[in-house]
C-alpha cells in the first residue's frame, strides 16, 4: 500500500512543475500551433473525413479483395489521397512538430528513467532512435545471470 508522505507530496509538487513547464517549452507551443493551423485548413479537413470514409469502407471490404477489383481500386485510391494528404505544407508543418515535441518528452524520461537505475530501457518510439539488443529466447537468455562457477 502506498504511504501518503512529505516524500510523495514533494514528488508530486516536481511532478507538476515539470508538466508546467513542458507546457511552456516552445516544442509544446509549436505544437499547438500547427494543430491549431491543421483544424483551420477546411480543405485537408475535408480530405481527411473523405480519407477516413474510404478507409472504413475498405476495411468493411478487404475480406474480398481476391474476387472483387473494384475493392484494389479502392486500396489504391485511399493511398494516392494518403499521399495527397501527407505531401500538404500543413501536414508536412504539423507532423515535424509532432516529431520534435516527441523527442523532447523521449528525452525527459530517459533522463527520468536513467536517474533511477542506467539498466531501464526507454523505447522512444522514434525510429532512428537508438535500440538496445534483444533478449534471446531460452533458458537463462531472457535475464542478467553472473558466471558463478
Amino acid at each position: 500500500m502506498l504511504e501518503i508522505n512529505e516524500e510523495l507530496l514533494a514528488i508530486d509538487d516536481a511532478i507538476e512543475q515539470l508538466v508546467e513547464a513542458i507546457l511552456a517549452s516552445p516544442q509544446v507551443q509549436d505544437y499547438q500551433a500547427k494543430q491549431v493551423s491543421l483544424m483551420a485548413d477546411q480543405d485537408l479537413q475535408d480530405q481527411l473525413a473523405q480519407f477516413q470514409e474510404l478507409q472504413a469502407s475498405y476495411e468493411d471490404q478487404k475480406e474480398f479483395a481476391k474476387y472483387r477489383p473494384e475493392v484494389s481500386q479502392l486500396r489504391r485510391q485511399i493511398l494516392r489521397l494518403k499521399r495527397q494528404i501527407d505531401m500538404t505544407q500543413t501536414m508536412q508543418d504539423f507532423r515535424l512538430a509532432e516529431v520534435i515535441l516527441q523527442s523532447l518528452l523521449a528525452e525527459i524520461t530517459r533522463q527520468l528513467a536513467e536517474s533511477v537505475s542506467s539498466d531501464i530501457f526507454v523505447d522512444t518510439g522514434l525510429p532512428l532512435a537508438p535500440r538496445r539488443h534483444k533478449h534471446g529466447q531460452g533458458r537463462g537468455e531472457n535475464i542478467r545471470e553472473d558466471a558463478q562457477e
